[in-house]
């Protein structure tokens, strides 16, 4: 009985640990329509939505960079393209974003993920190297083409990493894995649904196939396939029944809520270049016409909270972001997405805050 007691209570945990990390990304596309679906589901989180700018000199970070007094940076870049991003740490650490190209990137949890490691490259925090994909590249096939020679992918410590789903204005899609001490890529010819969650997609895929609407034998059965791991199936069944009505943005939203809505939820015609979001505490759908922001060099760095309370479009409500702003979004943010209750109180969080000062004072206001 204790045994299977112990056993229970590890079903649980895991249960748990899964069910507070799930996430889900698609692309629904067609002739007409290109968009995408994004929902982040894990725990009411602050965060912000950033304008970053293109044309504007970077270095990269890694964690000893940030929790240490070793500031030195290995590899600078100049950003080609500027970028609206989803940040739960603070400027240039995205979780997911798209640029002004179209080039959607957003990472998912995937418990299996190693470190890709090459000695002659840099390392750098995950967050930013999402920045560094939205700043240098406009199509899949240049994210995939420099995967190689690009830096090294800096996880949390002790923690598990992520795999990532990329879409760009034409409709291709990729999913990127680190698995094994290898970069994992599957392109549109081995999906055959461009679609993520949070197991490998070939495991996804494979078990989705028993079912009747792909071609399997066990009837789906939409009203009774409602649990965290039937995310995949819900989401394959709606998107493969699309019939096209001159209302993707709408259906894409139906998707998000049908297969269990999202703290964020973000959805984004890429066609348009226009992009809608909400939150788990401001439930209204807000949107950003993507075509109206100013990128340039020499506008400042706008930033809009993610639990906002204006309605509509918010082009409009875009603030500067300064120092000690940016500062109480990493305060708030790191600790969650360490996901660590000690980390909040260390003296490495306030190394942390410190070095995110300087590395940004040349780059935000005080």
């Amino acid at each position: 009985m204790k045994t299977l007691f112990l056993r229970s209570l590890l079903l649980i945990s895991l249960t748990t640990s899964i069910s507070t990390s799930a996430c889900s990304a698609f692309l629904l596309k067609g002739k007409d329509y290109c968009v995408i679906g994004f929902n982040e589901n894990w725990k009411t989180m602050p965060g912000m939505i950033v304008v970053n700018k293109r044309n504007v000199q970077k270095r990269n970070i890694s964690w000893e960079n940030l929790t240490t007094d070793n500031l030195n940076s290995k590899k600078e870049w100049n950003s080609k393209y500027g970028s609206v991003t989803f940040n739960l740490l603070g400027c240039d650490f995205p979780c997911y974003g798209v640029n002004e190209k179209g080039l959607f990137l957003v990472e998912l949890y995937l418990e299996e993920t190693t470190k890709v490691f090459n000695p002659k490259q840099s390392n750098m925090f995950w967050a930013q190297w999402i920045q560094y994909q939205l700043d240098n590249y406009k199509t899949v096939k240049e994210v995939v083409d420099h995967l190689n020679d690009g830096p090294n992918i800096d996880w949390w410590p002790n923690a598990a990493g992520s795999h990532f789903f990329v879409t760009d204005a034409k409709g291709n899609t990729a999913t990127i894995a680190l698995l094994d001490g290898k970069y994992k890529v599957l392109t549109d010819k081995e999906m055959p649904m461009p679609l993520l969650c949070n197991n490998q997609y070939r495991k996804d895929f494979q078990s989705a196939q028993k079912f009747d609407f792909m071609g399997g034998k066990e009837k789906f059965d939409f009203a009774q396939q409602g649990k965290w791991e039937d995310r995949y199936n819900r989401a394959y069944y709606m998107l493969q029944n699309y019939q096209y009505d001159q209302k993707p943005v709408a259906y894409a939203w139906n998707i998000l809520n049908s297969i269990h809505a999202g703290e964020w939820q973000t959805v984004i015609d890429v066609k348009n270049m226009n992009l809608t979001f909400r939150s788990d505490l401001k439930k209204e759908v807000k949107t950003i016409d993507l075509k109206k922001l100013d990128f340039s060099k020499n506008t400042e760095v706008k930033f809009l909270d993610i639990h906002t309370d204006h309605l509509g479009e918010v082009n409009k409500d875009f603030q500067v972001l300064t120092l000690n702003k940016n500062n109480e979004y990493v305060e708030k943010g790191f600790p969650i997405g360490y996901d660590n209750k000690e980390f909040g109180t260390s003296d490495i969080f306030i190394k942390l805050k410190e070095n995110i000062r300087k590395f940004f004072q040349s780059v935000l206001p005080d």
